[in-house]
């Protein structure tokens, strides 16, 4: 029973390894009836869904937000008073108000103290008398035990010790403010 079409030498070939495994040969045209009685279902989906470019899709409980992960980084890196000091610079305004921020300026902050300069000793006058408030507001707007104390300065006076021709001395004696 040997053949020249090599089609049908391979179908032998499948029944005799299926009669030798099993002990007989299935019968393939019920199951072909079987499969038309039964309802077409949707192919089962085997390992990791792509989308249309091939690249895996994310599941929702996969997703992680670009906030939490600045936050992690941010809380393993020891930055948060960094940050902290940069956000009171940036909002100084919406802190004490744009008439206030008109008359001062923060310098910098330097462990847990904010340097801030005004233009005249009347507004570093006033600025110490509201320093509650403005260390209640920032603790609100960015945590307690962030920044402790303010440090309020007057305007600088102009600096007279330059020149070839300086003469020593206390200099004028002026506020400047």
């Amino acid at each position: 029973m040997t053949s020249e079409d090599p089609i049908q030498q391979a179908f032998e070939q499948m029944r005799a390894e299926a009669k030798k495994r099993v002990g007989y040969v299935p019968d393939l045209n019920k199951q072909v009836e079987r499969r038309r009685l039964e309802k077409p279902t949707k192919p089962k989906m085997r390992g990791i869904p792509t989308g249309r470019d091939g690249r895996r899709l994310a599941r929702r409980d996969q997703t992680v937000s670009l906030s939490s992960v600045l936050n992690q980084e941010i809380k393993a890196r020891g930055w948060q008073r960094e940050i902290a000091g940069g956000w009171v610079n940036s909002h100084w305004a919406e802190l004490v108000g744009p008439n206030i921020a008109q008359h001062t300026k923060v310098e910098m902050l330097k462990d847990k103290k904010l340097f801030i300069t005004c233009d005249s000793t009347a507004w570093a006058t006033n600025l110490r008398m509201m320093q509650r408030q403005i260390l209640q507001q920032i603790a609100a707007h960015v945590g307690p035990d962030i920044i402790a104390e303010l440090r309020i300065f007057g305007p600088q006076a102009p600096s007279w010790r330059k020149g070839p021709l300086h003469v020593k001395g206390r200099g004028p004696r002026d506020t400047y403010g």
